[in-house]
């Protein structure tokens, strides 16, 4: 990832995520392995310069970004219900009374931290007329803010309301929208 973090869009990076994405999709990944190798850092690298291409207007590498764009947010979706399905587990535990590793759930929570950076860009995608960007950028973003609420005050920047309520306009399908607002409201709290 680090020597080809300039060619974001050629193969090697494309197998590379690739990889990266059938690692974190399967189950008996070690995924803390993964967490204190730095990869929450670099997820957020590539999805922000994958972003940066879609916004450059660039028709030829559009497709290229696009298709990049989904495997980083397979790729971050997995760490995210990683992450829920862990703190979860450990609520699940207090709340029955047998216990639960709180310092293994904080402490993930804590790595994960730096991927609340990553809302307001979730936010710009959700206008995309790609349905298939929309649907793994509400998911992402739903998880984010099940996770860590509304603490990144960029969040709810005027720009990102106006993503907002051009996508609550534009989407019909009522499961959408209730999981728009729902992510709004997490925001908002």
């Amino acid at each position: 990832l680090q020597e080809h973090q300039d060619t974001v869009l050629g193969n090697t990076m494309h197998t590379v995520i690739a990889l990266l994405n059938n690692m974190v999709a399967n189950k008996s990944t070690n995924m803390r392995l993964l967490f204190e190798e730095g990869l929450v850092h670099h997820i957020c690298n590539l999805i922000e310069t994958v972003a940066l291409y879609l916004e450059a207007d660039d028709k030829s590498s559009i497709k290229t970004a696009n298709a990049l764009l989904l495997s980083l947010l397979d790729i971050l979706h997995c760490m995210l219900m990683y992450t829920a399905n862990i703190v979860r587990q450990t609520l699940q535990a207090q709340k029955s009374g047998t216990g639960g590793d709180t310092k293994a759930a904080e402490d993930l929570l804590l790595i994960n931290k730096p991927l609340t950076d990553l809302i307001s860009l979730l936010i710009q995608l959700l206008p995309s007329e790609d349905t298939d960007i929309f649907e793994s950028a509400s998911q992402c973003l739903s998880l984010l803010v099940q996770l860590y609420g509304g603490n990144n005050q960029e969040s709810m920047s005027p720009e990102n309301m106006d993503n907002f309520a051009e996508v609550l306009k534009s989407k019909k399908d009522t499961r959408q929208l209730k999981l728009l607002l729902r992510i709004i409201k997490r925001l908002v709290s």
